[in-house]
């Protein structure tokens, strides 16, 4: 059971990857990118199973939009909200890890 939803949330965060490459290169498709993202991690239970499926998934369309396109243009490249999806990117990473962290802490310690 764990497989299939590790599965699914790969798949759900590849779409919501592919979203925020999409609409990154207005102000607000790149705000609405960040929230959207952050918000899924946020909302996931923060299990490893679950957390780290969804943010690879993020990944795959961000790291193939960095590839060259056949045009020879790039779908992510140098314009300013260009580099705001580039550190989207590691603060969804973040969110994701200090969720997980805080989770596995003792009681006490937080």
């Amino acid at each position: 059971m764990r497989l299939l939803v590790a599965a699914v949330l790969f798949v759900g965060g590849a779409l919501v990857g592919l979203a925020a490459v999409a609409v990154h290169s207005w102000w607000w498709g790149l705000l609405l990118a960040a929230v959207a993202s952050i918000g899924c991690v946020l909302a996931l239970p923060a299990r490893w199973w679950v957390q780290v499926p969804f943010t690879l998934g993020w990944w795959v369309p961000f790291v193939i939009a960095m590839f060259s396109r056949r045009e020879g243009d790039y779908a992510v490249g140098r314009h300013p909200l260009d580099y705001g999806l580039v550190v989207l990117g590691p603060v969804l990473e973040l969110v994701a890890l200090v969720k997980l962290v805080l989770r596995s802490a003792p009681r006490g310690a937080r």
